[in-house]
């Protein structure tokens, strides 16, 4: 077995007890694991392999939150098909919550980015643009779903960079996001918490940054 079916099988493990208030134990050893359930961790594994833009926690905890009657999915769920139409599914239904519902979620992306720009030696307002070769960083994090996409509201020249990507190719890069960011944004300007909090979040966070940046341990000398 791989590490990473080793990582499969315990993520598995852990969301399917956490999500009933069970308790568990991680798994070390695998030697008397039955061939049926090593079969569908390389299973899994070349799905998560194949498809690199799924967030693994929401993965498994996906059908759990959309079928909460089901009191168990097992490995040979999560290695088919279903399961990656569960996690579309799950994914669709937390960017359509009401932008107040996801302040929680967007602070956590506001902390993801600010290490990521420490990481990388860039200013919070230089997020939006720096990329690889073949796409912002964001689109990746956001694709990945390591961040909310409520948390790109503040940030400067997202649109631009969408109007740039072919029309037929922007649901299928970003999904919803990509073909309609005004419906976004004009709940995001109607939320009666979530703008104020990240409007002061964001100053608060960049002060931050460009402290850290300009820090001899972390940057900018």
């Amino acid at each position: 077995m791989t590490s990473f079916q080793k990582r499969i099988y315990n993520k598995h493990l852990a969301v399917s007890k956490i999500v009933k208030n069970k308790p568990f134990k991680v798994r070390n050893n695998f030697d008397s694991l039955d061939d049926g359930r090593k079969l569908s961790l390389k299973r899994i594994e070349n799905l998560l392999l194949k498809y690199t833009d799924i967030d693994i926690d929401n993965y498994f905890i996906a059908p759990y939150k959309l079928y909460p009657d089901v009191e168990y999915f097992d490995l040979n769920y999560f290695a088919s098909l279903r399961a990656i139409k569960s996690y579309t599914l799950y994914i669709n239904v937390l960017n359509l919550q009401a932008p107040d519902q996801q302040k929680d979620d967007v602070e956590s992306s506001l902390r993801f980015i600010a290490s990521f720009c420490i990481q990388n030696k860039i200013n919070l307002d230089d997020y939006s643009f720096f990329r690889n070769d073949l796409e912002p960083y964001w689109v990746y994090h956001l694709k990945s779903g390591k961040i909310n996409l409520y948390v790109l509201m503040e940030f400067p020249g997202i649109y631009s960079i969408i109007e740039e990507m072919p029309v037929d190719e922007r649901a299928l890069i970003l999904g919803d996001f990509g073909v309609k960011y005004f419906d976004y944004k004009n709940k995001y300007n109607s939320s009666k918490t979530l703008k104020p909090f990240l409007v002061t979040a964001y100053k608060k966070v960049k002060f931050f940054v460009d402290k850290m940046l300009h820090t001899p341990a972390h940057g900018i000398q």
